[in-house]
Protein backbone atom coordinates (compact mmCIF):
# COMPACT_ATOMS: atom_id res chain seq x y z
CA UNK A 1 0.00 0.00 0.00
CA UNK A 2 1.46 3.09 -1.14
CA UNK A 3 2.40 5.32 1.86
CA UNK A 4 2.22 9.33 1.20
CA UNK A 5 5.41 11.43 2.20
CA UNK A 6 4.82 13.98 4.90
CA UNK A 7 5.67 16.82 2.48
CA UNK A 8 2.80 15.89 0.06
CA UNK A 9 0.01 16.12 3.21
CA UNK A 10 1.69 19.30 5.08
CA UNK A 11 1.34 21.03 2.02
CA UNK A 12 -2.27 20.52 1.37
CA UNK A 13 -3.02 21.17 5.37
CA UNK A 14 -0.83 24.17 5.16
CA UNK A 15 -2.37 25.46 1.74
CA UNK A 16 -5.83 24.62 3.36
CA UNK A 17 -5.24 27.87 6.22
CA UNK A 18 -5.04 31.16 4.49
CA UNK A 19 -1.50 32.71 4.25
CA UNK A 20 -1.94 34.53 7.80
CA UNK A 21 -3.91 32.83 9.87
CA UNK A 22 -7.14 34.53 11.10
CA UNK A 23 -7.83 33.08 14.28
CA UNK A 24 -9.40 34.44 17.59
CA UNK A 25 -5.94 33.48 19.07
CA UNK A 26 -3.55 35.52 17.48
CA UNK A 27 -1.96 38.17 18.93
CA UNK A 28 -4.30 41.00 18.54
CA UNK A 29 -4.10 43.44 21.44
CA UNK A 30 -7.04 46.05 19.95
CA UNK A 31 -9.46 43.27 19.88
CA UNK A 32 -11.70 43.94 23.98
CA UNK A 33 -13.10 40.55 23.13
CA UNK A 34 -9.98 38.77 23.06
CA UNK A 35 -8.98 40.45 26.38
CA UNK A 36 -11.87 38.90 27.78
CA UNK A 37 -11.49 35.63 26.47
CA UNK A 38 -7.69 35.45 27.02
CA UNK A 39 -8.63 36.01 31.27
CA UNK A 40 -9.90 32.55 30.89
CA UNK A 41 -7.58 30.67 29.43
CA UNK A 42 -5.23 28.51 30.68
CA UNK A 43 -2.53 29.26 27.58
CA UNK A 44 -2.33 32.91 28.67
CA UNK A 45 0.98 32.50 30.33
CA UNK A 46 2.17 31.36 26.16
CA UNK A 47 1.30 34.70 25.76
CA UNK A 48 -1.22 32.97 22.20
CA UNK A 49 -3.85 36.10 22.34
CA UNK A 50 -1.81 38.54 22.78
CA UNK A 51 1.58 37.83 23.48
CA UNK A 52 4.47 37.88 26.30
CA UNK A 53 7.61 39.89 26.29
CA UNK A 54 8.97 37.09 28.52
CA UNK A 55 11.08 34.67 27.22
CA UNK A 56 10.79 32.09 30.48
CA UNK A 57 6.98 32.35 29.04
CA UNK A 58 7.46 31.52 25.95
CA UNK A 59 9.48 28.69 26.30
CA UNK A 60 6.66 27.33 28.93
CA UNK A 61 4.33 27.86 26.41
CA UNK A 62 6.98 25.60 23.91
CA UNK A 63 7.06 23.14 26.53
CA UNK A 64 5.14 19.10 26.09
CA UNK A 65 2.51 20.75 28.46
CA UNK A 66 2.27 23.72 26.62
CA UNK A 67 0.06 25.26 23.99
CA UNK A 68 0.33 25.26 20.18
CA UNK A 69 0.29 28.55 19.37
CA UNK A 70 2.56 31.12 20.90
CA UNK A 71 3.43 34.42 19.99
CA UNK A 72 5.69 38.00 21.28
CA UNK A 73 4.56 40.90 21.76
CA UNK A 74 7.50 42.92 21.16
CA UNK A 75 10.75 42.62 20.30
CA UNK A 76 12.54 40.12 22.89
CA UNK A 77 16.29 39.95 23.26
CA UNK A 78 17.57 36.86 24.71
CA UNK A 79 20.51 36.55 23.38
CA UNK A 80 22.48 33.41 24.45
CA UNK A 81 19.08 31.35 25.48
CA UNK A 82 17.98 28.64 23.22
CA UNK A 83 14.21 27.99 23.18
CA UNK A 84 13.49 24.79 22.95
CA UNK A 85 9.75 23.59 21.15
CA UNK A 86 8.83 20.01 22.13
CA UNK A 87 5.64 18.10 21.90
CA UNK A 88 2.86 17.02 19.72
CA UNK A 89 0.08 19.49 19.17
CA UNK A 90 -3.32 19.87 16.86
CA UNK A 91 -4.12 23.45 15.56
CA UNK A 92 -6.56 24.31 13.61
CA UNK A 93 -7.32 20.45 12.75
CA UNK A 94 -3.73 19.99 11.59
CA UNK A 95 -0.05 18.52 13.61
CA UNK A 96 1.18 22.30 14.18
CA UNK A 97 3.08 24.56 16.52
CA UNK A 98 3.10 28.50 16.12
CA UNK A 99 6.01 30.93 16.54
CA UNK A 100 3.53 34.50 16.04
CA UNK A 101 6.53 37.34 16.08
CA UNK A 102 3.86 40.26 15.09
CA UNK A 103 1.26 41.86 16.26
CA UNK A 104 -2.44 42.60 13.52
CA UNK A 105 -5.67 44.33 13.63
CA UNK A 106 -9.12 43.02 14.30
CA UNK A 107 -9.18 42.55 10.53
CA UNK A 108 -6.28 40.31 10.49
CA UNK A 109 -3.88 42.75 9.18
CA UNK A 110 -0.41 42.58 10.25
CA UNK A 111 0.51 45.96 11.94
CA UNK A 112 4.09 45.10 13.17
CA UNK A 113 6.77 42.66 12.88
CA UNK A 114 9.01 41.94 15.87
CA UNK A 115 12.58 40.07 16.11
CA UNK A 116 13.76 37.58 18.53
CA UNK A 117 16.93 36.80 19.57
CA UNK A 118 18.15 34.03 20.81
CA UNK A 119 21.39 31.84 20.24
CA UNK A 120 19.07 29.24 18.72
CA UNK A 121 15.70 27.38 18.19
CA UNK A 122 15.76 23.54 18.86
CA UNK A 123 12.30 22.42 16.68
CA UNK A 124 11.55 18.85 18.42
CA UNK A 125 7.60 19.48 17.35
CA UNK A 126 6.33 18.21 13.81
CA UNK A 127 4.37 21.03 11.94
CA UNK A 128 6.10 24.17 13.53
CA UNK A 129 6.13 27.44 11.52
CA UNK A 130 7.39 31.18 11.94
CA UNK A 131 4.65 33.00 11.33
CA UNK A 132 5.91 36.51 10.19
CA UNK A 133 8.97 38.75 11.65
CA UNK A 134 12.31 37.68 12.90
CA UNK A 135 14.17 34.90 14.53
CA UNK A 136 18.01 36.40 15.03
CA UNK A 137 19.52 32.89 15.70
CA UNK A 138 19.85 29.61 14.28
CA UNK A 139 16.80 26.84 14.31
CA UNK A 140 17.73 23.35 14.20
CA UNK A 141 14.50 21.19 13.24
CA UNK A 142 15.07 17.61 14.26
CA UNK A 143 11.08 17.08 13.39
CA UNK A 144 9.06 16.98 10.17
CA UNK A 145 6.75 20.00 8.47
CA UNK A 146 9.21 23.21 9.24
CA UNK A 147 7.97 26.36 7.54
CA UNK A 148 7.05 29.50 6.99
CA UNK A 149 3.56 31.68 7.39
CA UNK A 150 3.69 35.42 5.90
CA UNK A 151 0.68 37.69 6.05
CA UNK A 152 0.45 41.08 4.57
CA UNK A 153 0.10 44.82 5.09
CA UNK A 154 -2.15 47.20 4.25
CA UNK A 155 -3.68 44.04 1.44
CA UNK A 156 0.11 43.59 0.25
CA UNK A 157 3.01 41.09 1.20
CA UNK A 158 5.17 42.66 2.85
CA UNK A 159 8.50 40.67 4.31
CA UNK A 160 8.72 37.52 4.96
CA UNK A 161 9.63 35.06 8.09
CA UNK A 162 12.92 35.50 8.36
CA UNK A 163 15.98 33.53 10.10
CA UNK A 164 18.78 36.30 10.56
CA UNK A 165 21.34 32.92 10.87
CA UNK A 166 21.79 29.40 9.76
CA UNK A 167 19.15 26.60 9.29
CA UNK A 168 20.02 23.07 9.77
CA UNK A 169 17.99 20.03 9.61
CA UNK A 170 18.73 16.41 11.06
CA UNK A 171 18.39 14.54 8.20
CA UNK A 172 18.74 15.00 4.87
CA UNK A 173 15.00 13.61 4.16
CA UNK A 174 13.99 16.80 6.66
CA UNK A 175 15.82 19.19 4.32
CA UNK A 176 14.49 17.38 0.64
CA UNK A 177 10.79 17.76 2.47
CA UNK A 178 11.50 21.58 2.86
CA UNK A 179 12.80 22.29 -0.42
CA UNK A 180 9.62 20.58 -1.85
CA UNK A 181 7.59 23.45 -0.22
CA UNK A 182 6.56 25.85 -2.33
CA UNK A 183 8.78 29.04 -2.29
CA UNK A 184 5.53 30.99 -0.18
CA UNK A 185 5.98 28.33 2.71
CA UNK A 186 9.81 28.73 3.17
CA UNK A 187 11.68 30.69 5.53
CA UNK A 188 14.27 33.15 4.59
CA UNK A 189 17.52 32.40 5.51
CA UNK A 190 20.47 34.74 5.54
CA UNK A 191 22.95 32.87 6.94
CA UNK A 192 23.46 28.84 5.70
CA UNK A 193 20.76 25.81 5.24
CA UNK A 194 22.32 22.47 5.98
CA UNK A 195 21.78 18.91 7.27
CA UNK A 196 24.00 18.40 10.11
CA UNK A 197 22.99 14.79 11.73
CA UNK A 198 20.78 14.24 14.63
CA UNK A 199 17.96 12.42 16.61
CA UNK A 200 15.17 12.68 14.33
CA UNK A 201 11.77 12.88 16.66
CA UNK A 202 9.90 9.75 15.60
CA UNK A 203 6.01 9.05 16.50
CA UNK A 204 3.36 6.29 16.06
CA UNK A 205 0.46 6.45 14.12
CA UNK A 206 -2.78 5.63 16.27
CA UNK A 207 -5.80 7.47 16.65
CA UNK A 208 -5.59 10.79 19.02
CA UNK A 209 -7.36 13.49 20.79
CA UNK A 210 -6.74 17.33 21.10
CA UNK A 211 -6.88 19.13 24.91
CA UNK A 212 -7.86 22.60 25.30
CA UNK A 213 -4.54 23.92 23.86
CA UNK A 214 -4.20 21.64 21.46
CA UNK A 215 -2.22 19.08 23.07
CA UNK A 216 -2.22 16.17 21.36
CA UNK A 217 -2.85 12.32 23.92
CA UNK A 218 -3.13 8.85 22.14
CA UNK A 219 -6.50 6.68 22.10
CA UNK A 220 -4.67 3.98 21.70
CA UNK A 221 -1.10 3.26 19.37
CA UNK A 222 -0.67 1.22 16.62
CA UNK A 223 -3.58 -0.23 13.85
CA UNK A 224 -1.31 2.09 11.20
CA UNK A 225 -0.33 -0.99 8.93
CA UNK A 226 -2.73 -3.92 11.02
CA UNK A 227 -4.22 -6.89 8.71
CA UNK A 228 -7.19 -7.23 11.13
CA UNK A 229 -8.06 -3.99 9.71
CA UNK A 230 -7.97 -4.42 6.14
CA UNK A 231 -5.12 -1.90 6.15
CA UNK A 232 -2.89 -4.11 4.47
CA UNK A 233 -3.81 -7.18 2.43
CA UNK A 234 -7.34 -5.65 2.12
CA UNK A 235 -11.36 -7.07 2.80
CA UNK A 236 -14.21 -7.23 1.11
CA UNK A 237 -16.36 -7.52 4.57
CA UNK A 238 -18.42 -4.92 5.47
CA UNK A 239 -18.50 -5.48 8.89
CA UNK A 240 -14.63 -5.38 9.21
CA UNK A 241 -14.30 -2.48 6.41
CA UNK A 242 -16.73 -0.65 9.23
CA UNK A 243 -15.60 -1.32 12.14
CA UNK A 244 -11.66 -0.52 10.63
CA UNK A 245 -13.05 3.02 9.67
CA UNK A 246 -14.73 4.06 13.03
CA UNK A 247 -12.89 5.52 15.99
CA UNK A 248 -10.98 2.55 16.86
CA UNK A 249 -9.98 1.39 13.75
CA UNK A 250 -6.68 2.26 11.85
CA UNK A 251 -5.74 5.50 9.76
CA UNK A 252 -5.07 3.57 6.24
CA UNK A 253 -7.86 0.78 5.43
CA UNK A 254 -8.00 -0.98 2.06
CA UNK A 255 -10.62 -3.07 0.34
CA UNK A 256 -9.64 -5.79 -2.21
CA UNK A 257 -12.76 -6.19 -4.41
CA UNK A 258 -16.08 -4.15 -4.51
CA UNK A 259 -17.92 -4.09 -1.12
CA UNK A 260 -21.54 -3.69 -1.01
CA UNK A 261 -23.16 -2.07 1.74
CA UNK A 262 -26.09 -1.34 -0.15
CA UNK A 263 -28.70 0.32 2.44
CA UNK A 264 -26.14 1.06 4.91
CA UNK A 265 -24.75 4.24 6.67
CA UNK A 266 -20.92 3.70 7.13
CA UNK A 267 -19.22 6.51 9.63
CA UNK A 268 -15.79 7.46 8.81
CA UNK A 269 -15.00 8.22 13.07
CA UNK A 270 -11.99 9.57 14.65
CA UNK A 271 -8.97 11.58 14.53
CA UNK A 272 -5.83 9.62 13.32
CA UNK A 273 -1.87 10.60 13.07
CA UNK A 274 -0.47 8.41 10.42
CA UNK A 275 3.26 7.39 10.81
CA UNK A 276 4.72 10.51 9.60
CA UNK A 277 2.85 12.25 12.37
CA UNK A 278 0.53 14.03 10.04
CA UNK A 279 -3.34 14.04 10.53
CA UNK A 280 -4.82 11.34 8.16
CA UNK A 281 -7.32 8.82 7.42
CA UNK A 282 -7.34 6.94 4.34
CA UNK A 283 -9.76 4.35 2.68
CA UNK A 284 -7.72 2.69 -0.68
CA UNK A 285 -10.20 0.98 -2.64
CA UNK A 286 -7.79 -0.21 -5.61
CA UNK A 287 -5.33 -2.90 -6.21
CA UNK A 288 -1.52 -1.65 -7.39
CA UNK A 289 1.03 -3.46 -8.62
CA UNK A 290 5.06 -2.71 -7.96
CA UNK A 291 5.35 0.84 -8.68
CA UNK A 292 1.92 1.97 -7.07
CA UNK A 293 0.02 2.39 -9.94
CA UNK A 294 -3.49 1.52 -9.94
CA UNK A 295 -4.28 -1.95 -11.91
CA UNK A 296 -8.39 -2.09 -10.67
CA UNK A 297 -10.18 -0.03 -8.94
CA UNK A 298 -12.99 -0.81 -6.71
CA UNK A 299 -16.35 0.11 -5.45
CA UNK A 300 -18.41 0.88 -1.73
CA UNK A 301 -21.83 0.92 -2.64
CA UNK A 302 -24.03 2.23 0.42
CA UNK A 303 -26.64 4.31 1.50
CA UNK A 304 -24.32 6.98 3.26
CA UNK A 305 -20.65 7.76 3.43
CA UNK A 306 -20.63 9.93 6.94
CA UNK A 307 -17.25 11.68 7.11
CA UNK A 308 -16.53 13.00 10.68
CA UNK A 309 -12.54 12.30 10.08
CA UNK A 310 -10.02 15.27 9.34
CA UNK A 311 -7.43 14.63 6.50
CA UNK A 312 -9.73 12.32 5.11
CA UNK A 313 -8.86 11.12 1.27
CA UNK A 314 -9.79 8.31 -1.40
CA UNK A 315 -6.97 6.53 -2.47
CA UNK A 316 -8.88 5.37 -5.63
CA UNK A 317 -11.78 3.38 -6.18
CA UNK A 318 -15.29 4.81 -6.55
CA UNK A 319 -18.05 5.57 -3.69
CA UNK A 320 -21.89 4.50 -5.27
CA UNK A 321 -24.08 6.81 -2.35
CA UNK A 322 -24.13 9.99 -1.08
CA UNK A 323 -21.40 11.33 0.62
CA UNK A 324 -21.73 13.47 4.07
CA UNK A 325 -19.26 15.47 5.58
CA UNK A 326 -19.25 16.36 8.92
CA UNK A 327 -18.24 19.96 10.00
CA UNK A 328 -14.42 19.76 11.04
CA UNK A 329 -13.69 17.15 8.73
CA UNK A 330 -12.42 16.91 5.12
CA UNK A 331 -12.52 14.77 2.07
CA UNK A 332 -10.48 14.60 -0.71
CA UNK A 333 -9.42 12.41 -3.56
CA UNK A 334 -5.76 11.11 -3.87
CA UNK A 335 -4.67 11.63 -7.40
CA UNK A 336 -3.95 8.31 -8.88
CA UNK A 337 -2.65 7.26 -11.86
CA UNK A 338 -2.82 4.14 -13.90
CA UNK A 339 -0.69 1.90 -15.59
CA UNK A 340 -0.21 4.14 -18.54
CA UNK A 341 0.48 6.96 -15.90
CA UNK A 342 -2.95 8.68 -16.79
CA UNK A 343 -5.09 9.81 -13.72
CA UNK A 344 -7.54 8.19 -12.44
CA UNK A 345 -10.64 10.43 -11.27
CA UNK A 346 -12.46 8.85 -8.47
CA UNK A 347 -16.32 9.17 -8.86
CA UNK A 348 -18.77 9.98 -6.75
CA UNK A 349 -22.31 8.05 -8.30
CA UNK A 350 -24.84 9.96 -5.56
CA UNK A 351 -24.20 13.48 -3.91
CA UNK A 352 -21.63 15.15 -2.37
CA UNK A 353 -22.58 17.06 0.60
CA UNK A 354 -20.65 19.56 3.18
CA UNK A 355 -22.18 20.78 6.44
CA UNK A 356 -20.94 24.24 5.95
CA UNK A 357 -20.08 26.62 2.84
CA UNK A 358 -16.32 27.25 4.24
CA UNK A 359 -16.10 23.81 4.02
CA UNK A 360 -17.13 23.43 0.30
CA UNK A 361 -15.44 26.57 -0.39
CA UNK A 362 -12.14 24.67 0.48
CA UNK A 363 -13.07 21.61 -1.28
CA UNK A 364 -13.56 23.45 -4.72
CA UNK A 365 -10.16 25.12 -4.03
CA UNK A 366 -8.35 21.62 -4.59
CA UNK A 367 -6.68 21.08 -7.75
CA UNK A 368 -9.05 19.18 -10.13
CA UNK A 369 -7.03 15.62 -9.76
CA UNK A 370 -8.30 15.75 -5.76
CA UNK A 371 -11.96 16.80 -6.60
CA UNK A 372 -14.75 13.72 -7.11
CA UNK A 373 -16.33 13.05 -10.40
CA UNK A 374 -19.90 13.74 -8.81
CA UNK A 375 -23.08 12.18 -10.72
CA UNK A 376 -25.67 14.28 -8.32
CA UNK A 377 -25.24 17.54 -6.43
CA UNK A 378 -21.74 18.93 -4.55
CA UNK A 379 -23.82 21.25 -1.89
CA UNK A 380 -24.43 21.84 1.81
CA UNK A 381 -25.89 20.21 3.82
CA UNK A 382 -25.92 17.90 6.88
CA UNK A 383 -26.57 14.31 7.53
CA UNK A 384 -29.38 14.07 9.66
Amino acid sequence: MKKTKVISLLAVSVLSVSLLAACGNNNSSSSSDNKTEQSSKAEVFAGATQGTDSFADLQKGFAKNGAWLNATKGDMDASGKTLTVEGLFLGDGQVARKLAIYNQDDNHKITDRYTLTVDKIEVKSPGFYISNGTVKGNVDVFAPGFHAQNGTVAGSVAGEATIDGNLTFASQDLLDAYNELPDAQKVKVTGTTSVVKGDVVSFEAGGITAGSHGNVTYSFKGNGTDTETGATTGTKDVSVLTKALGKDGAWLVSANGDVDASGKDITVDGTFLNEDATVQRTLAMIDQNDSHQVTKSHTLTVDRLIIKSPGFDLEGGNIKGDVYVAENASIKARDMKDTDGKSIQSEIDGNLYFATQDQLDTYKALDAANQFKVSGTVGVKTAK
